[in-house]
């Protein structure tokens, strides 16, 4: 199997322009290696790393000192707690029990038949194979990537514990609008250009949250009116 026979499409796309999330992105990248290796015991490890390092993150860009430390049932039960899955009761308490099932499972396989998860006898032979383990991969994007846009989606600046330059592009439209951004230069050749919205989220976020909120409140006021 070839480098260009697998990709968590649906992870793909949802982490599309979250650059940042360097760790979340190898995550993934691991998973699609574990399955162009045709290695099924890691398969299960790393699927089930990333969609732990998923729930994690969601965690840390919503709620202030979580706890992470928790196993991924009750850890994805946190996620639950902050991020709704759908704005219909109904449809919500359905796609509750189809995740949840979806978490317990990949836990499960994992935990019995995971690479990393417990020594065997030297003559152990795992049942999963790689139809079983892709298939977990192919699950597990899904979820993941379903998660993060829904996370992504509703984002609240005021409550979130964590903002990323780039969310809100017309903001950051304005700020440039205002102010000048600075020229790095690197050579006789090559400059370095820093808006000025980057310059205040790097050197104040505080700052840049304030004039968000304020930003995004008189918006709301224009659209009443």
């Amino acid at each position: 199997m070839s480098d260009s026979e697998f990709f968590l499409s649906s992870s793909t796309r949802a982490l599309a322009g979250s650059n940042d999330a360097i760790h979340l992105i190898e995550q993934k990248e691991r998973v699609e290696q574990a399955v162009v290796s045709n290695d099924p015991a890691l398969t299960l490890d790393t699927a089930k790393a990333f969609l732990e390092s998923i729930f994690k993150t969601i965690l840390s860009d919503r709620v202030t000192a979580p706890n992470l430390e928790q196993d991924l049932s009750p850890l994805y039960r946190s996620v639950r707690d902050v991020l709704p899955l759908n704005r219909d009761e109904a449809v919500n308490d359905i796609l509750k029990k189809l995740t949840n099932s979806i978490v317990h499972s990949v836990a499960e396989l994992r935990n019995n038949y995971g690479a990393a998860s417990h020594g065997d006898d030297g003559y152990f032979e795992n049942p999963i194979e790689m139809p079983e383990a892709e298939m977990v991969a192919r699950v597990v994007d899904g979820m993941a990537g379903f998660l993060f846009l829904k996370h992504k989606a509703h984002g609240n600046p005021e409550l979130a514990a964590r903002i990323y330059y780039g969310e809100y592009p017309e903001f950051d439209d304005f700020l440039d609008n205002q102010w000048e951004g600075y020229e790095l230069p690197l050579s006789t050749e090559h400059n370095i250009s820093l808006p000025a919205s980057k310059i205040i989220f790097l050197s104040d976020p505080s700052a840049y949250r304030e004039m968000l909120l304020q930003y995004l409140s008189s918006e709301n006021d224009d659209q009443d009116e």
